[in-house]
């Protein structure tokens, strides 16, 4: 979260270092270049040993990186930080990106916008310091073979239903396997519920049972075994595996893209009504392309999602530990999504395995 102590500039007022704009229409058709020495009042004040969240709104024709320099008397400018991607955007776009703790001895912070054609205010305020809280991670039980699935949950009072305490499969199944969940061998496709131990499904749903998730952390390591497509589920781009963040309905929830069969990681939201099992989804920021799926390796893939102040919502997504995606829910489809719901995990026409699930609060 953001405290109250709030820098902004105008990009009429900073000779050099990017800014804001009286209106769209006085801002200039690329961002001017980091202020020169000396520092003056360009830039904004920093305390170092602080984390900063960086704030404005953009127009663009191609991906936007906020970029951060750092100041000194000793050292001058110097570039310091990237930013997750943006997506193009012809309207106005917000953007939010939070960067590591300034390096010692820092006195100002500067911010460029790359890749924009026009750009809205700029903002820095410090972020509020990381409270400790205790991790939560779910577990899968002890031994191997059947954790639940699908018939469990549609028929929890037959006395053939496996049940878990943590975890609801609404279709497919999850299997233990030497100390890691395992989606099973993908039969048929057909997503109706199931009671056998042997098989698992081409559409896998998963999402815990525990509700209490706001500004959290999800992260697993994934290996994926192969992918494969049905009579009843065929060959789709987004074939693959996605983290659920605020899953408060099968109709209303955030989906981070880690792994898909066209290579590209994404963010988007679902809201209620439309052609999609009862809703519609919506691509929040950046598409990246370029990272196919690995089988066979275990990865590391996190999501966040954080409230902002203003009624926003930001999530990031990181794929072997690097972030890669992020985007800033303004309400676009229906409201952001700010309750606090369940977690979970997606697959389509993949069978792989998950370990280390972690839960972890910003």
């Amino acid at each position: 979260m953001l405290n109250v102590a709030q820098w902004a500039v105008l990009a009429t007022a900073l000779p050099g270092l990017l800014g804001a704009a009286p209106a769209p229409a006085a801002l200039p058709d690329t961002p001017p270049a980091v202020c020169p020495q000396p520092a003056g009042d360009c830039g904004f004040a920093v305390t170092p040993g602080r984390a900063y969240t960086i704030t404005s709104a953009y127009q663009a024709s191609s991906t936007v990186r906020a970029v951060a320099y750092t100041y000194s008397a000793a050292t001058g400018w110097r570039r310091w930080f990237t930013g997750t991607p943006y997506g193009p955007s012809v309207s106005w776009a917000p953007l939010a990106t939070t960067t590591p703790a300034v390096p010692a001895g820092t006195e100002r912070l500067g911010v460029d916008l790359p890749g924009a054609t026009a750009v809205g205010e700029v903002a820095v305020a410090a972020a509020a310091p990381a409270q400790r809280r205790q991790a939560y991670r779910p577990a899968l039980g002890r031994g191997t073979g059947l954790v639940t699935n699908g018939f469990a949950y549609h028929n929890p009072r037959n006395k053939r239903a496996v049940r878990s305490a943590v975890w609801h499969v609404t279709t497919g199944s999850l299997f233990a396997t030497r100390g890691s969940g395992d989606t099973g061998k993908i039969d048929d496709g057909a997503p109706g519920p199931r009671s056998s131990v042997n098989t698992g499904s081409s559409v896998f749903r998963m999402h815990s049972v525990r509700h209490d998730f706001t500004d959290v952390k999800v992260s697993f390591r994934l290996n994926i075994a192969y992918q494969t497509s049905t009579s009843y589920t065929p060959k789709s781009s987004y074939d693959g595996v996605h983290i659920w963040l605020r899953h408060r309905t099968q109709y209303e929830l955030y989906a981070a893209s880690v792994a898909r069969r066209d290579g590209k990681v994404l963010i988007k939201k679902k809201c209620p009504g439309g052609p999609v099992n009862g809703g519609t989804y919506y691509t929040l920021g950046a598409e990246i392309p370029g990272m196919p799926i690995v089988r066979d390796k275990w990865r590391p893939m996190a999501a966040t999602v954080q409230n902002n102040p203003g009624g926003s919502v930001t999530i990031v997504l990181y794929v072997d530990g690097k972030a890669t995606v992020s985007a800033v829910d303004t309400g676009i489809g229906c409201a952001p999504i700010r309750a606090a719901a369940p977690i979970g995990i997606r697959g389509d026409n993949t069978r792989f395995r998950f370990t280390d699930v972690t839960v972890s609060g910003l």
